[in-house]
């Protein structure tokens, strides 16, 4: 369920959020009937969870292994950018279009905590008082994104393995040349998957601007068997 968090600036309820995604990992979560948030150093921008420059380094690991993050697009309008960010040579791209109450709203029964915040673009020097500050804070590049975070902590709470042990492990299984990154990425809980509403999360489903027929066709069998009340758009693009 949504909890709000000092740490999370949450928007308004009635702020439209989009969720661009591929049809497989569509179909996923209308099958599962869940978010499902992956940890924040499988991510494919190796800088995020690290650390500002005037924290302690040794902290480092809390951020990047103990968080948990599902991303959408904050925006009153369809994003081309967005598109070609998120499509696929298939053309098999779709966006969920909501709120961010209707997002909360469909959480509620969930017993895991979930925090909800905008990700802030400005490289400043946040105060050393809590390892989720470098959850919501991204580099200027990428401010393009508009980004509202969901973040859930480890279920565990656990820090990552002792990596010498892990190493003499795989050394006695016969594996080696394990960096020290490499080996922290693949070990672990990877993902958590938080269960959702489906009938309040989803507003609409947009179809993107190259969808072929194919797409729709699919999308509209899904839709009569699961999840009958959302509305199946073209992009207006």
């Amino acid at each position: 369920m949504y909890e709000e968090h000092r740490v999370f600036k949450t928007p308004y309820d009635d702020c439209e959020i989009w969720k661009y995604m591929s049809f497989t990992k569509f179909v996923w979560l209308i099958a599962k009937k869940a978010l499902y948030f992956s940890r924040l150093d499988q991510h494919d921008d190796s800088w995020e969870g690290f650390l500002p420059t005037n924290w302690d380094i040794k902290d480092l690991k809390y951020s990047r292994f103990n968080a948990y993050i599902n991303c959408w697009h904050m925006n009153s309008d369809e994003s081309d950018a967005m598109w070609k960010l998120y499509g696929n040579p298939a053309d098999e791209t779709i966006a969920i279009k909501t709120t961010v109450g209707r997002l909360k709203e469909s959480m509620k029964k969930s017993a895991i905590s979930v925090y909800i915040g905008e990700v802030d673009y400005e490289e400043k020097e946040w105060p050393e008082s809590n390892l989720y500050f470098p959850v919501i804070c991204k580099r200027k590049p990428f401010v393009h994104e508009k980004e509202l975070r969901l973040c859930v902590p480890s279920p565990s709470g656990d820090n990552p393995p002792d990596l010498p042990q892990c190493k003499q492990e795989l050394d006695r299984l016969g594996v080696d040349n394990w960096s020290d990154s490499g080996l922290l990425k693949e070990i672990g809980e990877k993902g958590v998957s938080v269960s959702v509403d489906l009938s309040q999360l989803i507003d609409e489903v947009i179809i993107s601007p190259k969808g072929k027929d194919l797409l729709r066709e699919s999308l509209q069998y899904i839709k009569e068997i699961k999840i009958p009340h959302i509305e199946i758009k073209n992009s207006i693009i």
